[in-house]
């Protein structure tokens, strides 16, 4: 097992309300500079809050929703 399937089985094992807060932190982390890079990136700024949001999609359907 390498190093990063050990954090992430760390991170698994984790209660739900740490996992939601992680999760939640680095949306809004996403969100904050998509909004920071759409003010500065002024034709750009749309696809790339866009491209955040679409990016999270994977992780949370596979951490909070996927039953295994």
């Amino acid at each position: 097992m390498g190093w990063f399937a050990e954090k992430f089985e760390k991170f698994k094992r984790q209660s739900m309300r740490v996992m939601i807060t992680t999760i939640t932190a680095k949306f809004l982390f996403g969100v904050g500079l998509g909004a920071l890079l759409g003010n500065y990136l002024q034709p750009y700024g749309w696809w790339i809050i866009i491209l955040s949001l679409l990016m999270h999609i994977p992780s949370i359907y596979t951490v909070l929703i996927k039953k295994r």
